[in-house]
């Protein structure tokens, strides 16, 4: 769907009065990525950054943001949590969603303790399709816009080493279990993948942070040790994303005039 095309229909049936042109309010239902967490190398652990795309956004173009994203959170849990988001905003509103990253991830732990038993993934493709699909379902249902932001890549060589952590064994293990180390990324591939072929079925706008971060020389850049979470230079790109797509909004608003 094109940018004008769908930012001219939002338009017509989200705000009427030329006082009414800029957005003022997006949900926000993710997970760690849109919250804002990296992995901090100093201390070893995660925590959340102040400026993180959504908060860095929502700064400068004057929009408040709703940012209902968790750490871990998988589809299962947004869909759960839906309801009570959507009693508490406006008709019209625009909901921004960024799922997939925690549904296809393993209990990498349980893997490499066990790699010959046949370990699942958190959520399995079949039910994340299900649940994306009743979740945009919902939000349509509910008289609000979904828009939709593609996940990140990841950097399988960063984060098989992140999960090993030097250990040879557990090293041995871990490819015991998937075979090469390209399958960790395939497998997220899949998930992403199929949560913008949704959109694209559902006719939602998409975001597409996947396509840009992977047309920039040396992406893993932009994501933590761990190879799966953006750091601050990653938070920074797809506030630039986020504030391009809305500059297109805004020119669609004009042309409109």
């Amino acid at each position: 769907m094109r940018l004008r095309g769908f930012f001219a229909e939002q338009r017509a049936t989200y705000k009427t009065g030329a006082d009414m042109d800029l957005i003022k309010k997006i949900e926000v239902l993710g997970d760690s990525i849109l919250r804002g967490v990296i992995f901090d190398e100093l201390s070893g652990k995660y925590k959340f950054i102040k400026e993180s795309a959504a908060n860095m956004f929502s700064l400068s173009n004057n929009v408040v943001i709703n940012n209902h994203s968790k750490f871990g959170c998988t589809s299962k849990k947004a869909l759960a949590k839906l309801s009570s988001i959507l009693e508490n905003t406006l008709s019209g509103d625009f909901v921004l969603v960024e799922l997939g990253g925690n549904d296809c991830d393993y209990n990498w732990t349980e893997v490499c303790q066990t790699p010959q038993k046949n370990h699942r993934p958190n959520i399995e493709l079949s039910e994340f399709k299900n649940n994306i699909c009743a979740i945009f379902e919902q939000i349509i249902s509910a008289g609000k816009k979904p828009v939709v932001m593609t996940l990140p890549p990841i950097d399988a060589e960063k984060y098989f080493d992140f999960i090993v952590n030097g250990c040879r064994e557990k090293a041995k293990n871990l490819m015991e279990f998937i075979g090469e180390k390209s399958t960790i990324y395939r497998n997220q591939e899949m998930y992403a993948s199929a949560f913008e072929k949704i959109a694209l079925k559902y006719h939602i706008f998409i975001i597409n942070v996947r396509e840009k971060l992977l047309a920039v020389p040396r992406y893993s850049d932009y994501l933590c040790l761990d190879g799966i979470h953006l750091n601050a230079l990653g938070q920074g790109l797809v506030k630039q994303i986020l504030d391009d797509t809305y500059r297109g909004y805004l020119a669609s608003v004009q042309t409109q005039k």
